[in-house]
């Protein structure tokens, strides 16, 4: 220790004595402190500080002299117990008086505290004596700010030095124990948080080392296992530490009781739960860190009074932990503190686990869910953000979600958050939808019974409860708010107010047993005259008073019920007086003076009430009469009247049940009336009591009569409207299980049929009813006798139902589906634990795959954490009561690979074929098909899953797991990913025929070794011939109806939008026209075929040449223009069609060294001025010899193309056109300056343009690739296209004038392209019959020759795209929209097992070929070559670096900017925008980098050219787009709307307008665009105005 350090050291004490707390013990003392800084104080203990732990009492032996300065008298017990108690009473002033050694115990610890930091700087960190504070105080969490004041505390009271010194006075290692808990929960946290768990640090830091400091507080005598969670929570509220106080204080083992726990409240248990404490051998205790089954039997072993109820309450407990641990373990977290902490576990498919892995995995992500909900839901930020989206939601089906989430977690939730979610609910009282009243006011009950719930911590005898927030004053508050509504409220409001009370206060009388008494008081308080009461108060007092369970009522309080019937009996009102006779009705079996309650009755005025008299009258009477069938018409009118008061219509349903119950007629009437009132009654409490009635009377109907009651129901829920259709679910399904198994059949073929609705508030009722039918479904049995084993596939089939809403279209469908899961099987009350077991173990995987899928929104995430928090729960329970859920044997798998492109009825039919003999099916969606053009990978597998989701032992087979069955290496991974099981392939008879696979010679895990499920068509003559086949074949055959299904037919139907639900599932029917699938599409992919077009350098003298001249001038004058093109010593270049070489067109040319300039131009002015802009070699063009035709510029084009880049591919910088004398035309001038040619000054030459090479424009001309057939051949289809590319041609020469504007076209790439390809791949460039592959595999990667065949090559397009973020800071290169990723892509063409050449339209930067490579490398995908349209010098660059071979068409050095054409024009092309939701109509948002949707990408651009730009590209877009609009009116007679825009363009995007803007798919994507146009003209005025 250096004098240095001894200094500071000295000086850190100095100003710890004049700090507070010490600073009020010193004050007056300023001699002592000048004397410590003479003496250099610190400087004694230097031994101390030789290398082990210090000793506070060798501390005390240096220092005995100024704590005999500071207190004569040395302290009873010595000096380390008066600092010990000191520090106790810094934290808990309540602890014995102080004493008149305070200073000197302040000074002892003000020397440990600055000894111990210099200990820390010293020795090797010690986890059971130190804690570790700097990661925690380098977060940045919601609790940062509490746990820096926390860390302030911890050093101005001397906890660190008190639990020091405990060590030494008194025979507890508490500091071991909180250090230990402490450094397990931050390494726990840290570890955890690195692998994007959230987690607090700095709550979990703060936590764990403040959880048993109140084992600091506890007096002597005072149970310290017991009251110090108490005392914990006192020491942070009284810092208004309590966010951290929160989780320190509830850390028992019981706290783990609650379902739902923060993720910092399980690190702190866990760690809490391991360190444990036990007796050495001389009865000293001693600390160690345990395993969780050691500590188990530890804590076990402490449990007082342990009985078998508190030992499965601790098992439970326990089991949570367990998970815990196994969810860090999975997530790489090394529990054994050994710092091995690895990545997160890579989890198996849930289609590959068997139903005992996908269950461990299910309790695992049950745990994450839990941690993920609770992070959104504990913040005050969180919870408040939670409740402003619940209160801009309109949909009540989303809201009564919002309602479950504060209702599962209700009791996890803090006071003030509570006091949060009370406010809200009373909002929800005024809520239109009388069900969100009801369940708000539920829910207000039992947020207040449970208001101070959880694990309740004993107290010391003598606190005193706080004055805050308590359940009693909350309920005061809010029985007030509800009986007397603020007067400023309308009226209707108030009224929905006052009818909620008996829901709340029956909620709250179920959530508080044994307390009920204080809380009735409260209400009954208001049976006490109020002049604030009027006629509706007490009508509301009354009803909630005739719902109360009586039994939990004192007599005293059934006296004040009575006696306040009594006095309302006699009201004016009717609808009072009604009340009171009920609440007199329920009052004959509990009070003893039931003369009072007939006197009362007899007193009661009936006569404007013929329904109240024959109520009295069978109250007074005790019997049940009768009713004439004239009273019974009565009632019905009487019931279906909005003015007849609700309480007189429940009065009517039960006279009406009573009379049925008696005998009486017209029973069906009666029913009938009874589902009419559930269909359209106007108020809520009407609606359910006549359902209840409905239910009653059942089982007095005829077959026949509930049949016709179960139609009329399930019509109504087909057809009504929302706001009816409802409230029938509940009475529907249970209404249901009263008819034979024929009728309730037929029942569930309806609702099948609801479940395909295109509504979605259909859809949802129709599962709501299923829900309701498969709870109560095992009371049928008992109703009907069936065969065994019906009823059991009938409960499957309702399960199946329910699945099936897990995959619907609409995402409201999936959270109600998952809702009814939770609710109706897995958290069911009624169902027995036997039936939740077979519905457990049929869904297990499904379920898994569903929670393990993509990212969802908030809101269906809550539904989903609901539903797993009851499956949960399930597990957990099951486990404790049987030891765990007990799985069949798992079944052979039977692996069914194809494009099902879509997934056909006929599929189906073989899937359920193969599954009832016993086969499980795992469906393999291709993501490559050798000739069909097919739907996106996810679209087709997406239409599978939602097609299969009501089938039970079928799953879709992992995307990221390629099998391609050639492969024997594939197959070989298949059987290793299905350890122990039986693997089928399932093929077509054809294909055993006929796929090249079969013929190859068998080898190990070839094909040849599967057993083969095989599907023959039932017309099929003959035996066939399965020899090749080593395994066992089982031959099946489809019925002859399933056999016509063709996707053939399925596009033909789509094209009519015809019902093609016969042919596939209609849940898939929908989803296609939903997202305008299979529009126009050609089944086959296009193959490539060469245009014939080849560009030939010749001499002047070629005979080829002659005859093109004279062709266009006349004999002498042809043979003069050859002559002087000779001399001259120019080149030609001839554009050639077809086999015998048609020459089309010719530009003639010449290469120019700076030093022949002017003997080749004849002007020194103008050789100079070429020297001077040159700058190297240059190109010069003297004539361009085209026929006249319609083709002539197209031609031209093409020409001038071909002479540009062959300049440009030997670095010229340069071009000019000087034609020949008579070579000079009109249109070749238009068409030069197309290409940025620009005139030469005229003292340089009269008639010359010149162009700048160097750094040329590139614009790929590829529109006419974007464009479908037919409506692409289209002549004014063409016409637009062609007239759009010269005016972008025209407006891009503006960019940088006089620069070079280069034009490709993409067919004369294709072409080269295709040459090139084919003799890589050693193929004829023609198809060869029969086919004779070559050995390469082709993968075009960028946007050309997306989905198209090269000839006699394999081709397999990996498709990527640009993926920008919304706000376009940025992009990435992604798999396109709706494909696997880019990862599960590249793993498909590696089982193709064939080197790779890959190609593209270009090859500059390389972004894309970035993104490629090192998966092709993690693959070992071998790439024989990299072949572009065009290749640039900086991607020259890259393929060097990247070690690949590469080529292109076109060479150019270097390039200014690159326009592809067609991602210029919006609705035609783009590039994509990341958005979570899946756009309607198939059309994929995007982003055009012009304006009116984004700044232009391209540089440098001055406003005026980048507005001229984005006009002519908008412009454009709608003149083709109106072509085709055109074209297509007049080829099919209907308008090409934007649900439709997918039969004309192959891929057809939208301009991004946000996440709140929705296009109408009914309007022509023109009209936008015309929008758009206004728009563009807007901006241009206020440019002009801000330029001004």
């Amino acid at each position: 220790m250096n004098k240095k350090r001894i200094k500071q050291m000295n000086t850190l004490l100095l100003r710890r004595l004049n700090k507070r707390p010490a600073a009020e013990y010193f004050e007056g003392r300023g001699d002592f402190l000048r004397a410590l800084e003479r003496e250099n104080y610190m400087q004694r203990f230097a031994p101390l500080l030789s290398g082990g732990r210090i000793r506070c009492a060798d501390v005390l032996g240096s220092c005995r002299g100024e704590l005999a300065q500071l207190c004569p008298n040395e302290p009873r017990g010595g000096w380390l117990l008066c600092a010990y108690d000191t520090a106790r009473r810094l934290l808990f002033p309540e602890k014995g008086a102080e004493t008149s050694c305070g200073a000197g115990a302040v000074f002892l610890l003000s020397v440990l505290q600055v000894l111990f930091d210099a200990e820390r700087e010293l020795l090797p960190f010690d986890p059971m004596w130190d804690f570790d504070f700097s990661g925690a105080a380098a977060d940045d969490g919601p609790c940062a700010a509490s746990y820096a004041q926390m860390l302030r505390l911890w050093k101005r009271e001397y906890v660190y030095e008190m639990m020091r010194l405990g060590l030494e006075v008194t025979p507890y290692r508490t500091l071991e124990h909180i250090a230990g808990v402490h450094h397990i929960a931050v390494t726990m946290g840290q570890a955890l948080k690195g692998t994007g768990i959230p987690v607090d640090l700095a709550l979990v830091s703060g936590s764990s080392a403040g959880h048993d400091i109140g084992k600091f507080g506890c007096r002597p005598g005072e149970r310290v296992p017991y009251l110090h969670y108490y005392y914990t929570d006192l020491w942070f509220r009284r810092r208004r530490l309590t966010d951290i106080g929160h989780i320190a204080a509830n850390h028992s083992v019981w706290d783990l009781e609650p379902d739902y726990l923060s993720v910092e409240s399980l690190l702190l248990i866990y760690a809490d739960f391991r360190v444990k404490q036990t007796r050495g051998a001389h009865g000293e205790e001693v600390t160690h860190i345990s395993s969780l089954s050691e500590a188990f039997d530890v804590i076990l072993a402490k449990l007082d009074r342990v009985d078998e109820e508190k030992r499965e309450r601790y098992r439970r407990v326990y089991m949570r932990l367990r998970d815990f641990e196994r969810f860090l373990i999975a997530r790489g977290v090394d529990v054994s503190l050994k710092g091995g902490h690895t990545p997160p576990r890579r989890e198996k498919n849930a289609s590959l686990m068997t139903d005992g892995e996908a269950l461990e995995v299910l309790r695992l992500v049950c745990v994450e869910h839990n941690i993920e909900l609770m992070s959104r839901l504990t913040g005050p930020r969180s919870f408040a953000q939670l409740l402003e989206q619940a209160r801009g939601e309109t949909d009540w089906r989303r809201l009564r979600a919002y309602l479950g989430v504060i209702e599962s977690y209700s009791l996890y939730l803090r006071i003030p958050q509570k006091v949060q979610a009370l406010a809200f609910l009373y909002e929800l009282l005024m809520h239109r939808e009388g069900d969100i009243r009801r369940q708000s006011a539920a829910l207000m009950g039992a947020i207040i019974a449970d208001f101070h719930a959880g694990y309740v911590k004993e107290r010391p005898a003598d606190s005193k409860t706080s004055g805050g927030v308590t359940d009693l004053s909350q309920w005061k508050l809010y029985l007030d708010e509800i009986i007397f509504p603020d007067h400023k409220l309308m009226p209707q409001h108030r009224s929905w107010i006052g009818y909620t009370l008996k829901f709340a206060v029956n909620s709250l009388l179920l959530h508080c047993r044994g307390r009920e008494e204080r809380f009735l008081n409260c209400l009954l308080g208001y049976c006490r005259p109020d002049e604030r009461a009027d006629a509706s108060t007490v009508f509301q007092l009354l009803d909630t008073f005739a719902a109360l369970p009586l039994e939990r009522c004192t007599a005293a309080q059934l006296d004040i019920l009575l006696r306040f019937a009594e006095t309302s009996a006699r009201a004016r009102e009717l609808t009072v007086r009604t009340a009171a006779a009920l609440l007199l009705r329920r009052l004959r079996g509990s009070v003893q003076q039931t003369a009072r309650v007939y006197a009362a009755l007899e007193k009661m005025d009936c006569a404007d009430s013929l329904s109240l008299a024959l109520l009295r009258g069978g109250l007074l009477s005790g019997e049940t009469a009768c009713l004439p069938d004239e009273t019974i018409s009565d009632i019905f009118l009487d019931n279906l009247k909005t003015a007849t008061p609700w309480i007189i219509k429940q009065v009517n349903i039960l006279l009406l049940t009573e009379h049925a119950h008696a005998g009486g007629a017209q029973v069906l009437h009666i029913a009938a009336h009874l589902s009419n009132l559930i269909k359209v009654s106007d108020r809520v409490t009407v609606r359910h009591s006549a359902g209840a009635a409905l239910l009653e009377l059942a089982p007095l109907l005829s077959v026949d009569q509930r049949n016709e009651i179960a139609v009329e129901l399930c019509r109504g829920l087909e057809l009504g409207q929302q706001e009816f259709t409802k409230y029938i679910p509940d009475y529907l399904g249970r209404f249901a299980l009263w008819l034979p198994p024929e009728q309730f059949d037929e029942l569930l073929s309806s609702l099948d049929g609801a479940l395909c609705s295109s509504s979605g508030h259909i859809v949802a009722s129709a599962l709501d009813t299923v829900g309701v039918l498969f709870e109560d479904y095992p009371a049928y049995g008992a109703r009907f006798s069936e065969e065994e084993g019906a009823g059991r596939r009938r409960a499957e089939r309702l399960l199946g139902m329910l699945m099936k809403g897990t995959a619907g279209i609409d995402a409201g469908t999936r959270q109600e589906a998952m809702y009814l899961l939770g609710r109706h099987v897995f958290g069911s009350l009624t169902l027995d634990e036997q039936t939740k077991c077979r519905a457990f173990r049929l869904t297990v995987r499904r379920i898994l795959a569903l929670c393990t899928g993509e990212l969802v929104d908030s809101l269906s995430f809550y539904y989903r954490a609901a539903m797993l928090g009851r499956l949960y729960r399930f597990v957990v329970e099951q486990e404790l009561q049987h030891g765990g859920i007990a799985f069949d044997r798992p079944r052979p798998i039977a692996f069914f690979p194809g494009t099902f492109d879509p997934f056909t009825l006929s599929h189906k039919g073989i899937v359920r074929a193969i599954r009832d003999s016993g086969f499980e099916v795992l469906l393999a969606i291709d993501e490559f098909s050798w000739s069909k053009r097919t739907q996106p990978y996810r679209i087709r597998r997406e239409i599978a899953a939602m097609s299969v989701a009501d089938e039970f032992h079928v799953h879709v087979f992992p995307e990221d797991f390629p099998v391609n069955i050639a492969n024997p290496k594939n197959l070989k991974q298949l059987r290793e990913a299905l350890p122990g099981r039986p693997v089928s392939i399932v093929v077509g008879s054809d294909v055993v025929a006929h796929a090249s696979s079969y013929r190859k010679p068998a080898e190990p895990d070839s094909i040849h070794s599967f057993d083969h499920v095989i599907f023959r068509r039932a017309g099929a003559g003959g035996a066939a011939d399965y020899g090749c086949i080593r395994g066992r074949v089982v031959e099946l055959t489809l019925p002859e109806q399933l056999e016509e299904i063709s996707s053939t037919r399925i596009r033909e139907a789509v094209d009519a939008n015809r019902d093609i639900s016969h042919l596939i599932d209609p849940v898939a029917q929908e989803f296609i026209y939903r997202n305008s699938l299979y529009l126009r599409e050609p089944q086959d992919k296009p193959l490539l075929r060469t245009e014939e077009l080849e560009a030939v350098v010749c001499p002047v003298g070629d005979a080829r040449v002659g005859a093109l001249l004279r062709e266009l001038y006349s004999p002498a004058g042809a043979g003069n223009l050859c002559r002087r093109l000779q001399q001259c010593g120019d080149d030609m270049m001839l554009l050639c069609h077809g086999a015998r070489g048609t020459v089309l067109g010719a530009v003639s040319y010449c290469c120019m060294d700076p030093q022949h300039l002017f003997s080749r131009l004849g002007s020194a002015e103008l050789a100079a001025f070429v020297r001077q802009n040159a700058g190297g070699r240059a190109l010069l063009i003297s004539g361009l010899f085209v026929p006249r035709s319609a083709q002539q510029d197209e031609l031209g084009q093409l020409l001038l193309t071909e002479a540009l880049t062959l300049a440009l591919g030997r670095e010229y910088t340069y071009a000019l056109y000087c034609p020949t004398e008579s070579a000079a035309d009109g249109w070749v001038r238009e068409l030069l300056r197309l290409q940025g040619f620009v005139s030469v000054p005229r003292d340089c030459g009269h008639g010359v343009l010149a162009v700048d090479m160097r750094r040329p424009i590139i614009l790929s001309n590829n529109v006419n690739t974007t464009v479908k057939p037919p409506l692409s051949t289209a002549p004014s289809v063409i016409a637009a296209v062609a007239s759009a590319h010269r005016r972008l041609q025209g407006t891009l020469t503006k960019l940088q004038p006089g620069s070079l504007v280069l034009s490709l076209s993409a067919g004369m790439i294709y072409h080269r392209l295709l040459q090139r390809i084919t003799a890589c791949n050693g193929v004829p460039e023609e198809p060869t019959e029969p086919r004779q592959l070559g050995p390469d595999i082709c993968v075009p990667y960028g946007k050309l020759m997306r989905g198209v065949i090269v000839p006699n090559t394999v081709t397999k397009t990996l498709r990527t795209d640009k993926v920008y973020e919304p706000d376009l800071s940025s992009y990435s290169i992604e798999a396109y929209p709706d494909y696997s990723p880019l990862e599960d892509q590249v793993r498909t063409i590696r089982a193709f097992d064939r080197p790779v050449i890959l190609v593209d339209d270009m090859l500059h930067d390389g972004k894309r070929l970035r993104r490629l490579a090192p998966l092709l490398r993690e693959t070992e995908t071998p790439v024989k070559k990299v072949l572009v349209g065009y290749l640039t010098g900086m991607g020259r660059d890259l393929m060097e670096q990247l070690g690949y071979e590469a080529e292109g068409v076109y060479y150019l050095p270097d390039i200014r900017m690159r326009f592809v054409e067609s991602t210029l024009y919006p609705f035609i092309g783009g590039d994509t925008i990341r958005r979570s939701e899946r756009p309607n109509g198939g059309l994929q948002p995007s982003v055009n980098r012009i304006l009116p949707y984004a700044a232009p990408e391209f540089s440098p651009l001055d406003p005026d050219t980048a507005w001229e730009l984005s006009l002519c590209c908008v412009e454009n877009a709608r003149d083709i787009l109106l072509a085709l609009e055109t074209e297509y009116r007049r080829a099919f007679a209907r308008n090409l709307t934007l649900n439709r825009l997918s039969e004309a363009v192959i891929l057809p995007l939208c301009p991004d307008k946000g996440r709140c803007m929705n296009y109408d798919l009914s309007r022509a994507a023109s009209t936008y665009l015309e929008d758009d146009i206004e728009l563009l003209m807007r901006m241009r005025s206020a440019m002009k105005e801000a330029t001004i």
